[in-house]
């Protein structure tokens, strides 16, 4: 155990030069001299990731090496461009983030075992659908989406904590149902099927997935949910039958969307051929197409770029402003570092000791992996 930790902080020290050196590069763009007050951000970074680590080899002595150190260096490369792009929002960002270390802590102290999420599983499942639902009735729409909710000025996506809550709900649901989901009953056009009572939690959270695009405008999150629901569904049961009528429920629910929500059309039309309207409608768009290839091999060096050019830059298409700057190279350094957690999340739900938490672990990868892969 001992040397996965020694592994695990040999990364973390590796990942750290380049956050730093990044984050360096960007304040030399400035015209600011270097000095421990500049580089704070990078070095409270390390610092905080450093505490978790050391609480992880004293609480979870037998955790994956590699996950934690490609955290921090996706965590710093993010904070970097965050500050470039909009430095008013940096330190929300290190705030939300130093935050997140803390309730990592916190759980791993607290949660000796998942036992508890297959207890109270309905009433995360709860917890997690009215966080979902909660911007229809109370929510601030901020660029055409109706996903946040402001508190004190304060704004927040209750989304975000509602992928963890839901998560825990279906592992919990399909560690204890995972038996008679597997039989399958009936045999249609060659697939066999379980019986429709089955198939209700499919049903369920299709209808809930319709409602995000209707009241919340919200594309993304919608195909996100529905899909870590058919992937975790796919790895408690090895059906294909059900990611089959899962993609036929997409597909009508899409296409009976396109045809009745005049915004679903615009999103469509606008990744289909943002140049139709480069000036309107596919303004965004096209300014990120033009940004990336500005970028070229190696891009234009941090600071040096004009990804500002594009609307929303900072939540929307930050990976535009890393490929202009970083170039292709940096561009898909990041992804690789987003398919390596990937690797190593699955890892760790293969190696773990029972169904719930490799489903926990399953799911959780898939919800991170599979919103950076849709972005």
């Amino acid at each position: 155990m001992s040397s996965r930790r020694n592994t695990e902080l040999f990364l973390l020290i590796s990942a750290a030069f380049p956050v730093v050196l990044l984050y360096a590069m960007y304040v030399i763009t400035t015209g600011t001299a270097l000095t421990f007050q500049t580089l704070a951000v990078p070095l409270g970074l390390f610092a905080a990731f450093a505490a978790a680590h050391i609480a992880v080899r004293i609480l979870a002595p037998g955790a994956d090496p590699a996950i934690l150190p490609v955290v921090f260096l996706l965590s710093g490369v993010g904070i970097t461009f965050v500050t470039r792009v909009k430095p008013e929002l940096a330190m929300n960002q290190l705030i939300i983030l130093f935050a997140s270390i803390v309730l990592m802590v916190i759980t791993l102290a607290l949660v000796k075992n998942l036992d508890v999420v297959k207890k109270y599983k309905y009433s995360l499942g709860a917890i997690g659908i009215l966080l979902l639902l909660l911007p229809i009735f109370i929510g601030t729409e901020i660029y055409g989406s109706k996903l946040w909710i402001t508190i004190g000025g304060f704004s927040i996506q209750p989304g975000e904590f509602a992928k963890v809550f839901i998560v825990l709900f279906l592992a919990g649901y399909l560690a204890e149902n995972r038996e008679l989901l597997s039989i399958s009953n009936h045999e249609v056009l060659g697939f066999k099927i379980p019986r429709l009572k089955l198939l209700l939690p499919l049903f369920v959270v299709w209808g809930i997935c319709m409602l995000i695009v209707a009241f919340e405008r919200d594309l993304g999150s919608a195909v996100l949910f529905y899909t870590i629901f058919l992937l975790m569904l796919y790895v408690a049961t090895g059906r294909i039958s059900y990611v089959v009528i899962g993609f036929a429920l997409l597909a009508v629910g899409g296409f009976g969307a396109y045809k009745v929500m005049s915004h679903v059309q615009t999103r469509f039309q606008i990744w289909l051929d943002p140049f139709a309207d480069p000036s309107g409608d596919g303004y965004q768009l096209v300014q990120s197409l033009f940004s990336l290839a500005d970028g070229g091999l190696v891009g234009t060096g941090i600071g040096k770029g004009m990804p500002t050019l594009i609307p929303i830059v900072e939540s929307d298409f930050i990976f535009s402003a890393i490929g202009e700057e970083m170039g292709l190279l940096g561009g898909a350094a990041v992804l690789f570092l987003f398919m390596l957690f990937a690797v190593r999340g699955l890892t760790t739900a293969a190696r773990a000791k029972s169904d719930l938490a490799a489903f926990c672990a399953s799911g959780l990868t898939a919800a991170i992996s599979f919103q950076a892969f849709l972005i």
